[in-house]
């Protein structure tokens, strides 16, 4: 009995961890506001609700994005996918230094507040890593 109980209370609140999707007329008016203000060429806006924080999942033009607001439509992090060529000199110096033999799969661009992050996927037969810089270039132990 104790172990169903157990088992039952783990499974609930493992549950509220996970993002629920959300219909746009579910989400806070200020939300939608701000996000329309801030990204008036969205499309194919997706949105959930992870924590207490609204994620709206959408695409501007091929590029993928994702943002995150507090229920009074403040935004805390954006992600944007963009290409190699747009990351910060000092990145792409580190890289061409001490990344040799790996080639660029996938960059992120993520903003909170006034910090930029830069997660670079990179690869090479056998082998892929996921580092993420600063915009001088430093490495950044973080999980994004």
């Amino acid at each position: 009995m104790k172990k169903r109980l157990l088992l039952a209370v783990a499974m609930l609140f493992s549950g509220l961890t996970y993002a629920q999707d959300i219909p746009a007329k579910d989400v806070p008016v200020a939300v939608r506001n701000s996000f329309q203000k801030a990204f008036p060429k969205a499309s194919k806006v997706e949105w959930e609700l992870k924590g207490d924080l609204y994620n709206a999942d959408f695409d501007i033009g091929r590029r993928d994005h994702e943002v995150w607001f507090t229920n009074n439509g403040s935004i805390v992090k954006h992600k944007k996918e963009i290409t190699a060529k747009e990351l910060p000199a000092a990145v792409l110096n580190v890289i061409k230094k001490n990344y040799t033999g790996y080639r660029i799969d996938d960059v992120d661009q993520f903003e909170e507040g006034k910090v930029f992050l830069y997660k670079v996927e990179f690869k090479k037969v056998g082998e892929e890593k996921k580092v993420v810089f600063d915009a001088k270039g430093n490495v950044v132990n973080r999980i994004l």
